[in-house]
């Protein structure tokens, strides 16, 4: 792994102002599914419309997850970063719109949301791999503690904010927020430079690694440790059967 060389303080200066962006894109795309939850219970108040859009949200990291880890280490994650934040800031945009002038349906948010699960399935890889190369190596375990301790406040702070928002503006311009933390993650991509890894040097007229080969090395690289796989199971089944049945208790809200 290829860690920053960057000056004592100097790293900080580059990292922070990115983490601080996608922090507030973090939050409003939070804010915004709360609401988008809200509207679908409200609307419809079937548990099956929910369901439905629960799994549109996760297929694609399901899917696509593979294959992104390898398109992210040959693409240019910065480039990867700002492409998934203005995709998803345009995607919100058409939602402010459809809700702006009553039109909106439930298909629309199903299409919606897929697509911003696609920028989320590209967008995280790329910044989780470019954090090693921004920040020192002294520093990765203390900026992990605080990704983690930022997930969590996220999910605590989230709901209750996005319910005062709802209470306090239309929906409309609850999904603006959105767009403008979006906004605001993109901003600071735009004067920064992040470290491409190095790619393995091929031997002249020898053609490079194809994409499955880079697959398969990261299967390869995970059945070497045993623990890892573990971890991995784990956080799999306890994503599976604790947090998706909470996707179905906006249904209850009718009932008390």
């Amino acid at each position: 792994m290829q860690h920053t060389h960057q000056p004592a303080r100097r790293w900080a200066l580059t990292f922070f102002p990115i983490w601080t962006g996608q922090a507030l894109s973090l939050l409003g795309s939070q804010v915004a599914q709360f609401a988008i939850v809200w509207w679908l219970t409200a609307t419809t108040g079937s548990g099956t419309v929910l369901a439905i859009a629960t799994m549109v949200a996760i297929l694609p990291g399901v899917l696509l997850g593979p294959l992104v880890g390898a398109l992210v280490d040959r693409w240019n994650r910065r480039m990867i970063m700002i492409m998934a934040d203005t995709i998803s800031a345009l995607a919100a945009a058409v939602l402010v719109y459809l809700f702006w002038t009553d039109s909106a349906e439930v298909w629309h948010l199903y299409v919606i949301s897929f697509v911003r699960s696609i920028c989320a399935t590209f967008h995280f890889p790329a910044m989780e791999a470019s954090t090693s190369l921004m920040v020192p190596h002294e520093h990765l375990a203390r900026v992990a503690g605080l990704n983690q301790m930022l997930q969590g406040a996220m999910s605590i702070a989230a709901p209750p904010l996005g319910a005062m928002l709802l209470a306090l503006m239309p929906l409309h311009a609850v999904m603006g927020v959105d767009v403008v933390t979006a906004a605001l993650a993109v901003l600071p991509l735009l004067f920064v430079t992040i470290p491409q890894p190095p790619r393995a040097a091929v031997a002249e007229g020898q053609p490079g690694p194809t994409l499955v080969q880079d697959m398969l090395d990261g299967l390869r690289y995970v059945r070497g440790w045993p623990g890892l796989m573990m971890a991995m199971a784990l956080a799999r089944g306890s994503n599976f059967l604790l947090n998706r049945p909470f996707a179905l208790c906006p249904c209850l809200l009718p009932a008390t």
